[in-house]
């Protein structure tokens, strides 16, 4: 009984220190933090280039199974964000973690997904908003606050939801 209690209280002890690691590190309402990627365009993006608008950033890998059931219709949102042009309230951005170049160029292509995606090469990205899986999406107030945050895949009903104030 007494190494039951010691395992226990150690067990405890171990949630209890290694909690904080575990948990989401962005929260709704936090400063989203500033980072640079470099779209398949080649064209390098920042938090800034998206200032005044809404910022849709979607966390997603070529290799994840619910990521690649939501993505038609991340698509779709893209493209109608497109053809908004400049009326659009929000612009949208996939991100790729954990896959290399190759991967996404061909996944890209493949599929025919026009939406703006960048590749996460370092994973400081990620690591900046406490991404711990994905999909993961997030909403960016135009002055860089996080207004939205999912964990986890959306079908086309929960996206509308999800960008109901911000996509027409």
């Amino acid at each position: 009984m007494n190494n039951s209690r010691k395992i226990i209280f150690l067990l405890v002890f171990l949630f209890i220190l290694f909690s904080p690691v575990f948990s989401q590190t962005i929260k709704e309402g936090s400063v989203a933090p500033d980072f640079s990627v470099t779209l398949r365009s080649g064209e390098k993006v920042t938090l800034d280039s998206y200032k005044g608008k809404v910022l849709f950033l979607h966390f997603w890998g070529t290799w994840c199974p619910p990521c690649r059931i939501e993505l038609p219709e991340m698509d779709a949102l893209a493209k109608k964000l497109k053809t908004q042009g400049e009326k659009a309230k929000m612009d949208f951005l996939a991100i790729a973690i954990s896959d290399t170049k190759k991967d996404l160029t061909n996944f890209m292509e493949k599929n025919s997904y026009t939406f703006p995606a960048a590749l996460d090469e370092t994973g400081k990205v990620a690591f900046a908003y406490g991404i711990q899986g994905v999909p993961t999406s997030m909403l960016i107030s135009p002055d860089g606050k996080i207004i939205k945050i999912h964990v986890g895949m959306m079908n086309k009903k929960q996206i509308e939801r999800f960008v109901a104030d911000y996509a027409e």
